[in-house]
């Protein structure tokens, strides 16, 4: 057994493994140290015989095993970092595809940086959009979030709706975004103010007089709730489905 000295801790390693990951994890271990030693979302655990990252931004908690997350590479040839959310194991690959020669402490420094960015849906792994949800939920500006059940595919249909415009296919854009919006409004709970809310980025994008044009004769006939400059009374029931 080998014992090496780091800024968190003695790290023991039983069995054979390759000096040059070794050294490429310490390497990283020392910018790990300093960038979670810098953050107001992340915390160094060391009360226990393993240093731990823990989250501090709220619900699901993010904790990472630093120790058995380097063993798991420079050991064990196991592409996985050793996270837990809310204590149950995720899913997360140290490696970009199968390229086993990134340390693993890279890739934990890029969830700690995700965290500091404020977990963003289009950055943040599929296993950990509970946390980039909650996160969104918790820090949005947009009324009555939290009892939602808002997810992934929400955002990946409003980026569809944005890249629409984008292209300047403004009726294309504003035929989704009314999709989006119903399909919000049925299935996932949000209210008419909220939609709107959340479909501001890409709406408000769109001319004005093209908006208007689109709604003298839209797609579907409640596309006018959503798509409207004024906001709607929340409290109002559609009798609309997605």
């Amino acid at each position: 057994m080998r014992s090496v000295y780091t800024p968190v801790g003695i790290l023991e390693i039983k069995g054979s493994f390759d000096e040059k990951k070794l050294s490429a994890e310490l390497r990283g271990l020392e910018l790990l140290h300093e960038i979670v030693g810098k953050s107001a979302n992340w915390r160094l655990d060391t009360s226990s015989n393993r240093p731990f990252i823990r989250s501090n931004d709220g619900s699901p908690e993010i904790q990472i095993d630093i120790f058995k997350s380097i063993i798991n590479k420079i050991c064990r040839d196991n592409l996985h970092l050793s996270l837990q959310m809310s204590m149950r194991n995720v899913c997360v690959l140290t490696g970009h595809g199968v390229n086993d020669e990134i340390p693993s402490t890279d890739a934990m420094i890029s969830i700690i940086l995700l965290g500091n960015s404020g977990w963003p849906v289009s950055k943040t792994p599929d296993t950990l959009e509970e946390k980039s949800i909650g996160y969104f939920k918790e820090t949005s500006e947009i009324d009555g979030l939290r009892d939602t059940n808002l997810g992934f595919e929400d955002f990946d249909n409003l980026e569809i709706c944005k890249n629409y415009a984008i292209q300047g296919m403004f009726r294309e854009s504003l035929i989704e975004l009314g999709k989006l919006s119903r399909y919000l409004y049925v299935c996932k709970m949000l209210s008419v103010e909220s939609i709107i809310q959340f479909i501001s980025p890409v709406l408000g994008n769109i001319p004005d007089n093209l908006v208007a044009r689109y709604l003298q004769s839209p797609e579907e006939e409640y596309d006018t709730v959503f798509l409207s400059s004024r906001v709607k009374d929340n409290h109002q029931v559609l009798p609309i489905s997605a």
